[in-house]
């Protein structure tokens, strides 16, 4: 009976990966925000360590002060449970925005923010933090670029070399500039004590919302969108010190517009680079949101280039909802994990008649981009854009905001936002705010999150079940069924399952202490066919999923092949059999 169980949670735990059908209460959600106040919290990002998979951090923009802020959070079980601190400190300015995540290949995390006085008009800045704990503390590193005059630096982002180029390490922060709206990068190779001058990326003016990624060789890409109703890229070779010409990626329906419900939504990019030794070691993916010309919905599609963005592909349209039928898809993100798999997720109406609530949707594609997995419902609650800040606002007084945030300590304070997403301090003086004020309930920020790591995925996003606008994340409960089964069989520490196979191999295995992690996939020969864990791992349940591919990302033959599993203290072998 036992050995049923573990077959069937592992089934649903291949389905992560293989076409069919997944069910919502397979993840578990957990609410990231625990500061206690029905505030906004939204404009999510998150990331994995690639030196432990088990270490997640994240970071959103949060209200519960009453006014802008950043939040963060940090899991140390692989999306598990989360942990939310509080704030980072900013004794520079008084409001705190538009946070950015990256993490390098030796784990210390970066998080930018874009820190301002709460006024457009006067020049603001993007400060710097670092964590060298998987995202539990963060010590300050410096402004990137601050106070400049008469401008107003906006919607930073950031990426981190991750390859063994000769800019490894380097982090590369890209925003626009208003009122110039042009894109401008600037680099730092110690850590963000010191940055480049700033170097303009676009050749255009009229831009909005970078997205910077970083590829094989230390190539650096920024794409971008062009209020010609474009998406463009571009690169540079040497550290972001030169870029070359703008590359239209596609052409869109509109670079913004105001979905059902008054949310404001943006055909921006979300850019990723294949920085594996796979098969599609250097592909280029853009995603992006998009109404075709025969639609009357927004969809997400990728195109992918595999010349350094030179050239770009037809689209790809992810979301698999019938085309056309009056449902949207908006605030799409993608990630590229060590195993050359991408997720993309983004915000999906299909359930709603009335094209209005949204549940956080996610897809998987292991060739490339050519094709993607089933669509997979990962919130268990729909979100309503309804539903957000309720009663009344009481006088915010920022100097003792300021103070509880030097402090850590919570204080349970309205705030709101104007329709552009600028605040408005004027709001936040003792005026009422509107039960569920549908000319701000739209704004739910503009951009959700999400990073995966030997394909699975951990997703972020703005979600309302609670009322207001929480930060959510997922996680595959399914497989933690089957690790929680596969811990109680005393006499085994490794299940391979389903087996026979014709898709994916789902393998679950208990390390019973810290150390050294050996799992390999040999041939009837004795051949190693593929490394899939060889490293050090925490003590704990484990799973992975096994595409069928061999080392060099090639389908294996059918047949059988032996598994064999090492850790501290055991060693224990399986044979599964690969059917065509």
């Amino acid at each position: 009976m036992l050995r049923s169980l573990l077959c069937t949670g592992l089934l649903l735990l291949v389905c992560f990966l293989a076409p069919g059908n997944v069910l919502a209460q397979d993840w578990l959600n957990s609410q990231l925000n625990t500061d206690g106040t029905s505030q906004v919290h939204n404009e999510e990002q998150i990331v994995v360590d690639p030196t432990n998979p088990l270490h997640l951090a994240s970071v959103w923009r949060d209200f519960r002060l009453g006014y802008r802020q950043v939040g963060y959070g940090y899991s140390t079980d692989g999306g598990r449970t989360w942990t939310n601190p509080g704030l980072f400190v900013d004794p520079h300015y008084a409001m705190d925005s538009d946070p950015a995540l990256t993490v390098t290949a030796t784990g210390i995390f970066y998080a930018m923010l874009l820190t301002f006085t709460g006024n457009t008009s006067q020049p603001d800045g993007f400060l710097l933090y670092r964590s060298t704990t998987g995202g539990a503390s963060w010590d300050e590193r410096g402004f990137a670029i601050n106070g400049v005059p008469n401008v107003f630096e906006d919607k930073e982002f950031i990426a981190c070399d991750r390859t063994t180029s000769i800019f490894r390490g380097r982090v590369y922060c890209v925003w626009d500039r208003f009122n110039e709206t042009n894109i401008y990068c600037v680099a730092s190779s110690d850590g963000g004590l010191t940055w480049t001058s700033a170097k303009r990326v676009s050749n255009q003016s009229s831009n909005q919302f970078p997205c910077p990624a970083v590829g094989p060789n230390g190539v650096f890409y920024c794409a971008w969108t062009n209020y010609g109703s474009y998406l463009r890229v571009d690169k540079s070779t040497d550290g972001g010190l030169n870029f070359g010409n703008d590359v239209n990626i596609t052409s869109i329906y509109s670079p913004a517009m105001t979905l059902n419900g008054g949310i404001d939504a943006y055909s921006s990019p979300a850019l990723d680079c294949d920085i594996t030794a796979g098969p599609f070691h250097g592909r280029v993916y853009c995603v992006y949101m998009d109404k075709a010309n025969n639609s009357n919905d927004f969809d997400v599609y990728l195109r992918y280039s595999t010349d350094q963005a030179a050239t770009w592909s037809a689209p790809i349209r992810i979301n698999d909802d019938p085309f056309n039928n009056g449902r949207d898809q908006f605030h799409p993100w993608v990630t590229v994990d060590n195993r050359g798999f991408l997720t993309a997720v983004w915000l999906d109406r299909r359930q709603d008649p009335q094209n209005l609530k949204w549940h956080c949707y996610l897809s998987q594609s292991t060739n490339g981009g050519v094709t993607w997995s089933a669509n997979q419902q990962i919130s268990t609650v729909p979100s309503d854009p309804g539903h957000m800040l309720t009663g009344e606002m009481p006088r915010i007084d920022l100097a003792a905001g300021r103070a509880a945030i030097m402090a850590r300590g919570p204080v349970p304070l309205a705030g709101e936002e104007d329709e552009e997403g600028a605040p408005r301090m004027d709001d936040l003086k003792g005026h009422p705010h509107p039960d569920q004020d549908q000319t701000r309930s739209g704004v739910i920020g503009e951009y959700i999150g999400v990073t995966s790591y030997d394909g699975y995925a951990s997703p972020i996003w703005t979600d309302t079940r609670n009322g207001h606008q929480d930060v959510y994340s997922a996680f595959d409960q399914a497989a933690s069924a089957v690790d929680a089964q596969a811990a109680q069989q005393a006499d085994r520490s490794l299940v391979v399952a389903p087996n026979p196979s014709r898709g994916p191999v789902g393998l679950a295995y208990r390390v019973p202490s810290d150390g050294w992690v050996g799992l390999q996939v040999f041939d009837v020969n004795g051949r190693n066919v593929r490394t899939l864990v060889g490293r050090n791992i925490r003590g704990g349940d484990h799973h992975f999923i096994w595409d069928r591919t061999d080392q060099e990302g090639r389908p294996v033959a059918s047949g059988t092949y032996y598994i064999r599993y090492r850790a501290p203290g055991v060693e224990r072998s399986a044979t599964v059999q690969v059917l065509p």
